[in-house]
């Protein structure tokens, strides 16, 4: 770098002072980047083992595709990435030392902001990074306190200020971290494996920072700048809480490399920037803001967590839910502040990280509430659910990172179990809501402080609707196994008029003939073909007497041809009545066939009305024992229609519809899967909610059951698309859980305070003008 560029502008500073600086400012980048980048480079290596090995490890054919097409991905693009992720760093370093006036945020160094197109329903992947980010700074800040206190302190002698922070240095965690998140975003990578390179990340560059801290400090105190660090760095405390990290977790307070615990406060204290602006920009008050006022006393969190076991009670919660379904204000962070000063006197707030727990549950359901995939009688139950799991969020903080704690997958398991439920059933009847009931029940009467009564209430509801499940399986079976037969049969259908279609296409046949082929021969070779994948070899032995047939129907070539073709008539005579027996035809019709057969056989044979050969008219004659006499009959009757009435060509058997310009509602419908739940609407407002169960390969109809897995409707594509588009049918969310969909909505309104106070249909509405919904 040159110094003259870095020179900076300090008004008491003399030019050579400006140049000393400027100097140093180089040094230590060169410093940086010879020290960094070996660093890289090696946790790059290490990324690489840690995917092969995940890769051979892996228990389904799925994650090890996955982990491989990452190693192969990220092997690719790895110069890249280093060299990208490099610039920006250095960029960032250049940028402070030029800018110093302008002191960065941590709303400014976090990484750009998706817009809620970005938030993929399948995975609530802002919230997953959010967390891993933050998880890895603080870990950084943690085992590097000392070395970045001095580092701090050190730039801003050089910048001429009183302090440097955390969030500002361009080499510590905070903006490392960030910078590598923002590096990651635009790979196409799955969330899974970004995890994975976080805590590589936080493990083999952010844990190898030491000794590119001490170097930084050393080169900088050799240029006098602090040779000695006046005093020591203070114990970090928990931010603006009413009560410290031990008293939730009971870590020791000495200084230790934190565990997911108080991680998992530590990430949920990053989100305090986010909170705080989105009460800002909402208009919501703080409560916590108001512990200066005079007499003003901030609840201790067990104080907090037995007032809200008080509000748990049944009739409360249910009134609080009504309210919110209602749009009514429903203020529960004032509620639990009166409720603290009546029970213990005084003015009441809340520490800061209880009021941002409250917040944010109180968005997941506000957004839960709003949900217009659950009925509103389930939306009702599970909105009891809010006091107990604010109380959930406040004793175990992995409850916003962990997609398995047992409480998000209660409410997960809830909700889908909802889904099913048609508004208008007799829902108190229903065995599926009675259990959803008395889950709900069990949780406000039984849940104190042990989060561990989840886990047995999920278990418990899990095997109830594995049971239900079972049954309803069983039904769904049969209606898709009586569906698939009966596609089974119309694929059997459509391959043989294919057969026969491409063997009569361009040969001259007697209409006689041709109806017999179309009729009586097709059904020959319809029970065969639905044998084919028992018996291919009789299929293609049929094919072959049909081609054998139609041979001795066409005219031969030569003289050579015609004798082959008398030799192979009376074996073929015999097989054509040993199949037409088989489908157990009129003898009557069989014997005018044959007589038909004889007819046109002896035009070809002897077209100069010579005898036929002796040997077919013995073959005749044996074929045609026992069966009706046809003598005094007309070869009219082989059929029932005139010859003008027939059809020259066989009618395919197809269910292709007509081509419809394709518009939103035919392309949802074409995105439906099997297990995927709609609602319909009949004409006078009754809904009714089924699942798709089958999609025919053929005709691609839908067929949908419902709960009990019944047959209830079946439409084609197109006639799907139409029943949306009338407003009949509305798709289900039922595949993404109701835990990721409400986090995404929390993370979008955190992230979008200002569009949500617009009204903008992507970000939940807030039910209070007053406080987020709870």
């Amino acid at each position: 770098m040159n110094a003259e560029r870095k020179v900076i502008d300090f008004n008491a500073a003399s030019r050579a002072q400006h140049v000393k600086i400027g100097v140093l400012v180089a040094e230590c980048r060169s410093l940086f980047q010879k020290e960094f980048k070996p660093i890289l480079v090696r946790f790059f290596g290490k990324v690489d083992d840690e995917l092969f090995t995940l890769s051979d490890k892996a228990v389904s054919s799925t994650q090890q595709e996955m982990y491989f097409e990452a190693m192969r991905y990220l092997r690719r693009e790895r110069e890249q990435i280093e060299r990208s992720y490099l610039h920006a760093v250095l960029k960032g370093y250049d940028e402070f030392w030029t800018s110093p006036s302008r002191p960065v945020s941590a709303s400014q160094v976090q990484s750009k902001s998706p817009d809620e197109d970005d938030f993929a329903l399948v995975e609530h992947e802002d919230l997953e990074e959010e967390l891993a980010v933050s998880t890895l700074i603080n870990k950084g800040n943690t085992i590097h306190h000392r070395d970045l206190y001095a580092l701090n302190q050190r730039f801003a002698k050089v910048l001429g200020r009183a302090e440097v922070g955390g969030e500002e240095n361009p080499v510590a965690p905070h903006r490392l971290g960030h910078g590598f998140a923002d590096v990651l975003r635009p790979l196409t990578l799955e969330l899974k494996v970004k995890l994975i390179l976080f805590k590589l990340y936080e493990r083999f560059v952010i844990g190898e920072l030491e000794g590119v801290y001490d170097l930084l400090n050393e080169a900088l105190a050799k240029h006098g700048v602090l040779p000695e660090i006046p005093r020591k760095p203070k114990k970090s405390k928990t931010r603006s809480s009413g009560h410290s990290n031990e008293q939730i977790s009971g870590k020791s307070s000495e200084y230790t490399a934190p565990s997911d615990q108080t991680a998992y406060i530590q990430a949920i204290q990053a989100m305090h920037t986010l909170l705080s602006a989105w009460r800002s920009q909402a208009g919501l008050p703080s409560l916590a803001a108001n512990v200066s006022e005079p007499g003003m006393v901030v609840s201790e969190t067990r104080e907090v967590l037995g007032t809200l076991s008080a509000l748990q009670d049944p009739e409360v919660t249910a009134k609080l839910t009504e309210a919110l379904q209602g749009g009514e204000d429903a203020n529960l962070k004032q509620v639990l502040a009166d409720r603290l000063k009546a029970d213990h006197g005084d003015k009441r707030t809340l520490a800061q990280m209880d009021e941002d727990i409250i917040d944010m549950i109180g968005m997941i359901f506000d957004f839960i509430l709003d949900d217009r995939h659950l009925p509103a009688t389930v939306k009702a139950l599970i909105g009891r659910l809010q006091i107990p799991i604010v109380k959930v969020a406040i004793l175990d903080k992995s409850f916003f990172s962990k997609k398995t704690h047992p409480a998000r997958l209660l409410l997960n398991q809830l909700a889908h179990a909802g889904i099913s439920l048609s508004g208008d059933e007799e829902l108190e009847q229903n065995p599926v809501f009675r259990q959803i009931n008395s889950t709900v029940a069990r949780i406000l009467g039984e849940f104190a402080q042990d989060v561990g009564l989840f886990g047995e209430v999920l278990e418990e509801f899990s095997q109830f609707m594995e049971q239900e499940g079972q049954r309803s399986q069983r039904l769904e079976e049969r209606a898709r196994q009586a569906t698939q037969s009966k596609e089974h049969l119309l694929l059997a259908k459509k391959e043989v008029a294919e057969e026969i279609a491409a063997r009569l296409r361009d040969r001259a046949l007697s209409p006689r003939l041709k109806h017999f082929m179309t009729t009586h021969w097709k059904d020959v070779l319809l029970l065969s073909c639905l044998r084919k994948e028992k018996s291919p070899d009789e299929w293609q032995a049929k094919l072959a007497l049909t081609n054998t047939l139609l041979w001795t129907l066409s005219a031969p070539q030569s003289n050579l041809e015609r004798k082959r073709m008398g030799q192979r008539i009376p074996g073929l005579l015999r097989a054509l009545r040993h199949e037409l027996e088989g489908i157990s035809l009129d003898p009557k019709q069989i014997a005018l066939f044959f007589k038909e057969l004889e007819s046109v056989h002896q035009a070809l044979l002897s077209p100069e009305g010579g005898s036929v050969d002796p040997r077919i008219e013995r073959e005749l004659e044996a074929v045609s024992a026992n069966l009706p006499e046809v003598d005094d009959l007309d070869l009219g009757e082989l059929t029932d229609f005139r010859d003008a009435e027939v059809e020259e060509e066989i009618i395919m058997i197809s269910e292709a519809e007509s081509a419809e310009e394709e518009d939103e509602f035919l392309n949802r419908a074409s995105r439906m899967e099997v297990g995927d739940w709609l609602e319909l609407t009949d004409s006078q407002g009754k809904t009714l909610r089924v699942k798709l169960s089958w999609i025919s390969k053929v005709t691609g109809l839908r067929v949908f059951v419902n709960r009990r897995g019944m047959k209830v409707a079946e439409y084609t594509l197109n006639g799907l698309a139409a029943e949306m588009r009338r407003g009949g049918a509305r798709i289900i969310d039922g595949k993404v859980p109701l835990m990721d969909r409400a986090l995404s909505a929390m993370m979008t309104t955190l992230k979008h305070p200002a569009k949500q106070q617009d009204g903008d249909e992507s970000a939940p509405p807030s039910s209070g003008s007053t406080a987020p919904a709870l």
